[in-house]
């Protein structure tokens, strides 16, 4: 059930336009202190941190110090990342995963607590897309 509860937020988070732009693409040395201060895993093809990378997804669920417009600028700046710093693409790559599940998840826990999946799925079967 809780996959399937997830399912809205991710079409909503696709069809809501990014909000956050980024005027400038930032550097290789920016994205990597970036991620360094925002406690993204290190990666490295001989020490993946895939355990870090499992449990980010969690943690950013729960970061009160992080707001759901953040996680999405931040996702922003991540996709500029993989194209300026492809020697770390993985790595952003993996944390705009992260960062995407941990909003897809508040998104549902915010439906559920106002009562709106049964009207998600009611409107769904509908047609209503």
């Amino acid at each position: 059930m809780k996959e399937a509860r997830l399912l809205l937020p991710l079409i909503l988070l696709l069809v809501v336009p990014m909000t956050a732009q980024i005027e400038q693409a930032p550097t290789p040395e920016q994205c990597r202190a970036d991620a360094d201060a925002w406690g993204i895993p290190k990666w490295a093809l001989l020490v993946p941190n895939d355990n870090e990378f499992r449990s980010l997804p969690g943690v950013m669920i729960h970061n009160q110090a992080v707001s759901a417009k953040t996680l999405e600028a931040r996702n922003a700046e991540f996709a500029q990342c993989e194209k300026t710093d492809s020697a770390l693409d993985v790595r952003y790559a993996r944390a705009a995963r992260a960062y995407a599940i941990a909003e897809l998840a508040r998104m549902g826990d915010f439906m559920e607590r106002h009562s709106l999946t049964g009207q998600f799925y009611q409107e769904d079967e509908q047609g209503k897309r």
